[in-house]
């Protein structure tokens, strides 16, 4: 990873991108986790590279030039690549590092590395190294060093999972994973490959779906660098492809299309495949396959590769999910349909140890939090109940699947109160009423039919006024429409009562939001030793103490970190249930001035949230609120520079006013 200097450099030029007003120096020293003389040192580092100018005055800083559309090292980064065009970061040295490694049919010394990196053999010692150390144990693997020659060690299919994961996990996922790939191995006409993979597959007659052709693309780069360099999987699973692959019903096409690629591998790299390789192609193609078009999709035709028994418990699992988050119209059969599909090729991946990265993934927790902690929910419930691991990316797919239709079953549904104004005149009155009876009956209740003197003689009070003359209206949304219910009228008066309605929907949260903070619950400066789990432990013991919660809510909370970290933005974490509830709702706050690690990020706030049950309808709007909060660096900066709770309070409750 680049050095930490350059992270924070590069942190604060965002963190002024994204303010709306200048930042005081003491905020940004503690987001950075520097002290304000170091703030005022990357400041004058910044305004002397000259790619963007940061201005200071008495009320902080601010960027002045952010216009990079015409900077070619900025589109290299964005490309992936080093701006200066040579492995001078820590990222770098140590991706090269391990490519080599993984390369290598045997030790490689240190001596050649420094030279190749234009570096001393001190600083692969000191600096390079230590960073390996840390990633290689994730994937089971380790290094040997005696008499500076390096060595990696460990399993085959380990290699190639990090490999995999050096090509797809950085900021751009599968945008640059070629990118990444040539860059570690230039000696790979990678582009070539990709561009031969693709043609194969597109003859094959299968369809595969944009995020599943990357993913498989690089799978199958993965294994021709290393069979290549006579690496063979010796590890294998007990798991036979060919009688996987005969349950679809695209078995021939799955194989021809396997048969192709080998043919390719050894035609062009002069390496034959051994049945253990050839055997994970067959189910990466078929693990990476779309079975069914939307419009074939039926139980009958699920019901011949899916048991009936998987497809009760998913759908189960959906109900759960539904009546949970408070959304029990929410799904139809097709949702019902697709998300089972969906499942059990999860459940088969998870099975047969195929990754399925998601470049996504990041961007849509923080995003659409309320319906990824759906799919947190369903996937512990589903993962529990088949023993199995599901990860984040697979989360963050099942999101996909659900968002759609929980989102829409969660829009507003209450009626609201309704008056017209029309004049008189023939039978257009009582028409236009009667269509907007018609059209509009599940939002409105058209409480009064009126003439423009007769509204304003008595100013009736209602939720909506539609008026076809331009009214003065005293009470109410007033939606001014034409004497003739056209579409175009039709869609205006529809989305003027969504936004109505969708504005009280989050009044009501931010009330309860309001409500649920209490001086009890509010810590500040509070350093622990260890991890995440120390921190809600303490704020958990806060709310017990309190009567609030009790000792099983909380060990569900720590359930809920292990199956997705809650840090959803760079400076909060939301820990909470995952599937329980707590004796009385509350929000338990602790505001550090220093960073707190959580999982892939560093927090300064950390907001154990608990839901009593009969107040679970305010969980996913609360939830989306506070988020919206932290996600805005002028927010949070006001929020950074709070040191009571009453402050805190006067903070929270007016930015979410």
């Amino acid at each position: 990873m680049a050095s930490r200097k350059t992270e924070r450099i590069n942190r604060l030029i965002d963190v002024l991108q994204h303010a709306t007003s200048r930042v005081p120096a003491s905020v940004l020293s503690k987001i950075l986790g520097i002290g304000e003389r170091s703030v005022r040192n990357y400041v004058s580092e910044v305004n002397e590279q000259g790619q963007f100018r940061i201005d200071s005055s008495s009320g902080g800083y601010r960027l002045v030039a952010t216009d990079r559309s015409n900077d070619s090292a900025f589109h290299a980064e964005a490309d992936g690549q080093t701006t200066s065009g040579s492995l001078e970061d820590l990222e770098s040295r140590c991706n090269y590092v391990l490519s080599c490694l993984i390369k290598a049919s045997g030790p490689i010394s240190i001596f050649d590395l420094a030279e190749s990196l234009c570096i001393s053999e001190s600083t692969i010692a000191g600096s390079v190294m230590p960073q390996v150390r840390r990633i290689l144990p994730q994937f089971g693997l380790s290094i040997q060093i005696h008499d500076y020659q390096i060595e990696l060690q460990g399993k085959e299919r380990d290699k190639r999972k990090l490999l995999g994961h050096l090509a797809t996990h950085n900021v751009y996922g599968y945008f640059t994973s070629t990118k990444t790939l040539e860059t570690l191995f230039p000696d790979f006409n990678v582009q070539g490959i990709l561009s031969n993979l693709v043609e194969i597959c597109q003859r094959s007659g299968l369809f595969i779906n944009d995020f599943a052709l990357s993913n498989l693309l690089v799978h199958l780069l993965v294994i021709i660098i290393r069979l290549t360099s006579n690496n063979e999987l010796t590890d294998r699973d007990d798991i036979d492809a060919n009688s996987v692959v005969s349950r679809f019903k695209q078995e021939r096409e799955i194989t021809r299309c396997a048969k192709s690629i080998a043919t390719y591998f050894e035609g062009e790299f002069g390496c034959s495949i051994p049945d253990p390789d050839y055997q994970q192609i067959l189910l990466l193609i078929a693990l990476s396959i779309e079975r069914y078009s939307y419009n074939e999709l039926s139980i009958d035709n699920l019901s011949e590769a899916i048991d009936g028994e998987f497809v009760n418990t998913v759908v189960g699992i959906l109900e759960d999910t539904a009546r949970r988050y408070n959304l029990p119209n929410a799904i139809d059969d097709g949702m019902k349909l697709q998300l089972v599909l969906h499942m059990h090729n999860a459940y088969q991946r998870a099975v047969y140890h195929v990754s399925y990265p998601n470049p996504l993934a990041s961007q849509i927790k923080q995003e659409y939090a309320p319906v990824y902690d759906m799919a947190v929910y369903l996937s512990h419930r589903f993962s529990v109940t088949y023993d199995i691991e599901i990860g984040e990316n697979e989360i963050a797919f099942i999101a996909f699947h659900l968002g759609a239709y929980f989102e829409r079953a969660a829009a507003p549904a209450n009626s609201l109160s309704c008056i017209v104004i029309v004049e008189e005149y023939h039978d257009f009155a009582r028409k236009l009423v009667d269509d907007l009876k018609s059209a509009l009956s599940d939002d409105l209740s058209i409480i009064g039919v009126m003439s423009c003197d007769g509204y304003l003689a008595s100013s009736p009070e209602s939720d909506v006024v539609i008026t076809t003359i331009d009214v003065p209206v005293t009470h109410g949304l007033k939606i001014l429409i034409g004497p003739i219910l056209t579409k175009q009228n039709l869609r205006k008066i529809r989305d003027r009562i969504s936004d109505l309605l969708e504005s009280r929907r989050m009044e009501k949260a931010r009330l309860f939001l309001k409500s649920m903070l209490r001086p009890e619950l509010f810590a500040r400066n509070v350093y622990l030793d260890g991890d995440q789990d120390s921190y809600i432990d303490y704020l958990g013991n806060l709310c017990v103490e309190q009567g609030l919660a009790t000792v099983d809510f909380i060990k569900d909370v720590h359930q809920r970190e292990k199956v997705s970290s809650t840090a959803f933005t760079d400076a909060l974490a939301i820990p909470h249930s995952i599937g329980g509830y707590s004796d009385s709702s509350f929000i338990a706050a602790l505001h550090n001035d220093a960073a707190i690690p959580w999982g892939r990020h560093k927090v300064h706030f950390v907001l154990l949230i608990g839901i009593a049950k009969d107040e679970m309808a305010y969980f996913r709007d609360a939830l989306d609120i506070i988020i919206d909060l932290y996600s805005s660096i002028d927010k949070t900066s006001r929020l950074m520079q709070t040191d009571t709770f009453e402050e805190f309070v006067d903070v929270f409750t007016q930015s979410i006013s």
